[in-house]
């Protein structure tokens, strides 16, 4: 029987996805059921993220994406839920990269909670310098933003997305040197 921890969506309480439970919860609450697709990962994303600590000749059953795809959903549901608790304590409504790390930290996965505070830091700094880039980009063409077939260009042959992350690939890395 697979199970979600659903933290904000129902009350925090491990939920079973099987199909006689699913139809118990509708009747008693007249609520729709949670959708598989609307409670785990994407399959594919996550056998991409598998296939990197794999050799390249290397294969991942079937089996192993599914319970991985299951358990990574419980973990980001598990940490969501903490982070939307102290959200929740400080009535905000929006979770930020510092709940999420504080609730890390809280439920005790701190090896993790210092290389991902670099990683923030250098995801924010290159918002910024990309924001900026489309801010001198934009001011050097004269660009009129209220003009529709304008704003469809630029979102068609955005030159932002032609940036790059080096850092991205550095997450398996920071990852690993936590541990």
């Amino acid at each position: 029987m697979a199970s979600a921890y659903l933290g904000g969506i129902d009350g925090g309480q491990p939920l079973d996805v099987d199909d006689e439970s699913r139809n118990d919860r509708d009747d008693e609450q007249g609520k729709e059921p949670f959708r598989e697709q609307d409670i785990y990962l994407p399959i594919a994303n996550v056998a991409r993220i598998m296939k990197y600590s794999v050799p390249p000749n290397g294969k991942i059953a079937k089996d192993a994406k599914e319970c991985m795809q299951e358990c990574v959903s419980e973990f980001i549901s598990f940490i969501t839920s903490e982070a939307s608790e102290r959200c929740a304590q400080e009535k905000r409504k929006t979770i930020n990269g510092e709940d999420v790390l504080y609730a890390m930290s809280t439920l005790g996965f701190d090896p993790y909670v210092e290389p991902l505070k670099v990683y923030l830091q250098k995801y924010r700094e290159s918002m910024k310098t990309e924001k900026a880039m489309l801010q001198e980009d934009l001011a050097g063409r004269r660009i009129d933003l209220n003009n529709p077939d304008v704003v469809q260009s630029l979102i068609s042959g955005n030159p932002v997305s032609t940036l790059s992350y080096p850092f991205h690939s550095d997450i398996p890395t920071v990852i690993r040197e936590a541990e």
